[in-house]
């Protein structure tokens, strides 16, 4: 299926109201990651509901809200119709009568280079004595620390490697040193097995740089599917610009 952009302009009033009814406000310095992916799934149902996406803040203006799909964007639209409630459609900004702003992205062939931002939590998976059962998830930096408890690694340093390795394996190489944008220590909310949210501690990193395409299928679906983790979250979605 062909991956899509699309992009909806919340109207941050109603949002915030869809929010507060649904106890989703964000409290105690978390992100509104959570909130944001309550609603899409609100408005679209969880298995349309676009991911990766990102949340744009922008000064003096409304937010704005970019992801990508891959599902046919009249479905979407349909869902919306026909079963989002009406304060979830306000909040996203969404017309059930008017199309969505969507557009189709294109194929990028190996050595296209191009810019990219991303906003990333970057953590890595641990096992317990080798048991994927009792795997947990660390932020990168702890477990360059554990790895080498006598070291004092530069985090910028971690967090570039990190970005570095994912993009490699997902058909893609850094051409220089990536910048940080943005690098805060910002607890996530999210729900445990017992479907409580909780917090979720560790860093969002904001990184912006540049890129060539190593191996066009990978890359593409790297674009689909997103980079680290909590991608239904606001995180993961490589935002491409010129080089």
């Amino acid at each position: 299926m062909t991956l899509h952009l699309l992009r909806l302009d919340p109207d941050a009033q109603a949002s915030t109201r869809w929010f507060a009814a649904e106890n989703l406000l964000p409290r105690g310095g978390t992100d509104d990651g959570y909130a944001w992916h309550a609603l899409l799934h609100a408005v679209f149902g969880r298995a349309l509901a676009p991911k990766p996406f990102s949340v744009m803040t922008r000064r003096g203006r409304p937010p704005q809200l970019l992801a990508y799909t891959r599902d046919d964007p009249a479905r979407l639209q349909e869902a919306a119709r026909d079963f989002a409630d009406p304060l979830a459609l306000e909040a996203l900004g969404l017309d059930p009568a008017a199309a969505l702003a969507v557009r189709p992205m294109p194929a990028f062939a190996r050595g296209r280079r191009l810019g990219f931002t991303l906003c990333a939590r970057p953590t890595v998976r641990t096992d317990r004595d080798g048991d994927r059962s009792k795997s947990a998830e660390i932020d990168a930096y702890v477990a360059a620390l554990r790895a080498d408890p006598d070291s004092r690694p530069d985090r910028q340093a971690v967090y570039a490697a990190w970005l570095d390795a994912r993009l490699a394996a997902g058909g893609a190489r850094l051409l220089s040193g990536v910048r940080f944008d943005g690098l805060d220590r910002v607890p996530a909310l999210r729900r445990d097995r017992t479907r409580m949210l909780r917090r979720v501690e560790g860093h969002a990193a904001r990184f912006v740089g540049h890129l060539e395409v190593t191996d066009a299928d990978a890359f593409a679906a790297t674009l689909a599917r997103g980079i680290g983790r909590h991608r239904a979250f606001g995180y993961g979605m490589l935002l491409l610009s010129p080089p």
